[in-house]
């Protein structure tokens, strides 16, 4: 009886849901398709990735022999541009010390060979990408070196300018230091700003850079400075022109060595500049005098022949 009791299950309530029982044989399959499923994501990706492996091989193999190549061509450059002395050549030209300016501390001779390395890098690196079917890579160098003409154009344009506006204001400050402006490297400086940023405006369009506001202030900028310059021409360089051609007369009327006699003072002169001329006393001394006070005033004088 009491066995009878052990045996007999209770009965599930009314309504209730009774799970299924599950085999072991159900639990095994389970696990078998999940060990299946893991098992064929691996293999696809050895496939991948052994058809893959030959091109990328392929890219290793290039990407060496670029570097190799790279590096030779680096190497002969260098030594044909220390043979031939570039740097000496350049520096005569004016042009090696834009290297410094520009805040390049290897000579052109090193430079230029280092540069062409690069470049020549940057292709080898773009063929590999491409034979290893990296596209994306590929693709984003194309468009780079695609670009890479626009941005030499502006490059060498701003070296132009470079070099245009250095001799410019270098020859605009040795003829105003010459009649003996005290302001002639500050006035050079502002030019050299002015033409390079004419260059500036040029250079830009060719890297697709819109050039409007800038092209406006510099009309802007060089309408101010032509009426400030009218200005002070008019104005404040009324009396500085007069001494300028006053000492052009000076010049012709006293020879270096004349002793001339300038408010009761008897002194020679040693020297006529722009502006004015130098007069230097019987005991060492000298003065300056303004060239015009030398036609306008009476001056008694020695000739020195």
């Amino acid at each position: 009886m009491f066995s009878f009791l052990a045996q007999t299950e209770t009965p599930a309530p009314a309504g209730a849901d009774v799970p299924p029982a599950e085999s072991p044989e159900a639990a095994a399959g389970f696990f078998v398709d999940i060990y299946q499923r893991v098992m064929d994501a691996l293999m696809d990706k050895v496939n991948q990735f052994a058809a893959f492996l030959p091109d990328l091989i392929i890219a290793v193999v290039l990407l060496v022999i670029g570097l190799i190549v790279a590096k030779i061509v680096r190497n002969v450059l260098t030594k044909v541009f220390t043979k031939i002395k570039l740097d000496d050549l350049l520096d005569k030209l004016g042009i090696g010390q834009l290297f410094g300016k520009m805040g390049i501390q290897s000579g052109p001779s090193e430079f230029l060979p280092k540069l062409i390395y690069l470049v020549i890098l940057v292709v080898v690196i773009q063929v590999a990408a491409q034979a290893a079917g990296i596209e994306d890579v590929s693709e984003l160098i194309g468009k780079i070196l695609a670009f890479s003409p626009r941005v030499v154009t502006a490059i060498i344009i701003l070296l132009v300018g470079f070099i245009v506006a250095e001799l410019v204001s270098n020859a605009v400050e040795r003829a105003l230091d010459n009649f003996g402006l005290d302001y002639a490297r500050t006035l050079a400086k502002i030019l050299f700003g002015f033409i390079f940023i004419l260059f500036l405006t040029v250079a830009l369009p060719q890297l697709e850079i819109e050039t409007e506001l800038l092209n406006a202030t510099v009309k802007i900028m060089l309408g101010g400075l032509a009426v400030a310059l009218a200005l002070a021409l008019g104005l404040g360089l009324k009396a500085l022109a007069h001494d300028i051609v006053a000492g052009v007369y000076v010049r012709d009327l006293y020879k270096v060595g004349t002793e001339i006699e300038v408010d009761d003072e008897t002194a020679t002169v040693a020297g006529v500049g722009p502006i004015t001329t130098k007069l230097q006393r019987p005991d060492g001394g000298f003065f300056i005098i303004a060239n015009h006070l030398l036609v306008s005033d009476k001056i008694r004088g020695r000739s020195a022949e």
